[in-house]
């Protein structure tokens, strides 16, 4: 199944879900161990491929949520009261926008430092901003933080997805897992 339906994710949806995973999860190891590397040739480097790996973040990140908005979403579970469909709402969207906000926060960082945000060295990112040191720290803070707040809201989220598989007994982890319905 290509498409979503009310009651399961389809392949593209699913291969979003985890494509990204797997890249925000390399992407945050990456930066941090970038953060603790002294200065020279191997950090610029370094930093251009995580800039290169943000910008393929950033398009699959927009890829994923434009499909998301062209598609049906799986209904809740029988059973979820309006508040817990709200909450599961606000975590799926804010998601989004911590995943948005991270590559961006991390391209105005790098253009307001005066360096490109490029991809592999082939095709610049359009510039957004000038050079601006102290703007380019705030950004650099943003950036910091971002991951941070971000990793938190991946684990909350695993975390229901598991309280929804063993607790309530229900099928809402097994929508985003390859194995087909039977």
């Amino acid at each position: 199944m290509i498409r979503n339906s009310e009651s399961q994710y389809g392949i593209i949806a699913k291969g979003f879900h985890w494509l990204l995973f797997l890249m925000l999860t390399f992407s945050v190891i990456a930066g941090n161990f970038l953060a603790s590397m002294p200065k020279g040739v191997e950090k610029l480097q370094a930093a251009g491929m995580h800039k290169s790996f943000g910008l393929i973040i950033l398009s699959l990140i927009l890829m994923r949520l434009a499909w998301r908005l062209i598609n049906t979403t799986p209904k809740h579970p029988d059973g979820t009261t309006p508040a817990k469909a709200a909450l599961a709402n606000a975590m799926h969207w804010g998601l989004y926008a911590l995943m948005l906000a991270q590559p961006i926060a991390g391209i105005l960082m790098s253009q307001a430092f005066g360096y490109p945000a490029s991809l592999f060295g082939i095709v610049d990112f359009p510039t957004l901003i000038e050079k601006n040191i102290e703007l380019a720290k705030l950004f650099k803070a943003a950036h910091g933080y971002i991951w941070i707040v971000l990793v938190i809201a991946v684990a909350g989220h695993v975390g229901a997805a598991l309280y929804h598989h063993f607790i309530e007994k229900n099928d809402v982890l097994n929508r985003m897992g390859f194995k087909t319905k039977e």
